[in-house]
């Protein structure tokens, strides 16, 4: 198996990424690939702070405090947002082929040639709601993409509603790759892998959506 993350090839042809892991005693570049994802990753949240995303409490704090304090605010939060980008890359690689590996007979890097499609599709998502959220001023709990808008409209609970935005197309899209590859991998029933791929993303969305509760708590 070569080095290079073949994305679109990966996330599409299946029976092809799937004849290659299995038949592949070796993985090589594991680490390049990690490391390249994870850079990559730290580069769109990084992005997506330097055009605003996410700074409103910032905009608080335009009238009360200097420019040059404001922009020195401004760039603390771009350089903390991509590291939370880089964090994010790393556990969205490594969490998930470690719970996976432990629960199956797969080698670890096989697991993480398959995380290697998924972080796109996070990174995507984030990359599209850069521009929905500049041009009409949109927020993550009324994309488009997710459910936190039907779940505005049936409860006023501050909780459900971020749970319920952190589903989206594209978070189902990631279960769906998860799913595929796992089940054609592995010897498992499929209804047990369907378990771990859907249980292990709800306890991802519940602690996404716990945060964002929190943060959200706090800027009121």
């Amino acid at each position: 198996m070569n080095n290079r993350v073949e994305v679109l090839r990966g996330l599409f042809n299946y029976p092809y990424y799937t004849y290659k892991l299995k038949d592949a005693e070796h993985v090589p570049g594991v680490g390049k690939n990690a490391t390249l994802l994870i850079l990559l990753s730290g580069l769109v949240f990084g992005l997506s702070a330097y055009f605003g995303i996410g700074s409103e409490y910032l905009s608080k704090k335009l009238t009360s405090v200097s420019r040059e304090e404001y922009e020195m605010h401004k760039l603390l939060f771009m350089a903390g947002q991509t590291i939370l980008g880089l964090v994010f890359g790393a556990i969205m690689i490594f969490l998930p082929a470690l719970f996976f590996w432990t629960l199956s007979d797969l080698e670890l890097r096989k697991l993480l040639t398959i995380q290697f499609f998924v972080l796109p599709i996070f990174l995507f998502e984030k990359l599209i709601w850069i521009p929905l959220a500049l041009s009409i001023g949109l927020t993550q709990v009324s994309s488009p993409f997710a459910l936190g808008t039907i779940a505005q409209y049936l409860t006023g609970n501050d909780f459900i509603i971020y749970f319920f935005a952190t589903i989206s197309m594209f978070k189902v899209w990631v279960i769906f790759i998860e799913y595929k590859y796992l089940k054609m991998l592995t010897e498992k029933n499929p209804k047990v892998v369907m378990l771990m791929v859907v249980g292990f993303n709800l306890i991802i969305w519940l602690f996404s959506a716990l945060i964002s509760f929190i943060q959200f708590d706090k800027i009121l």
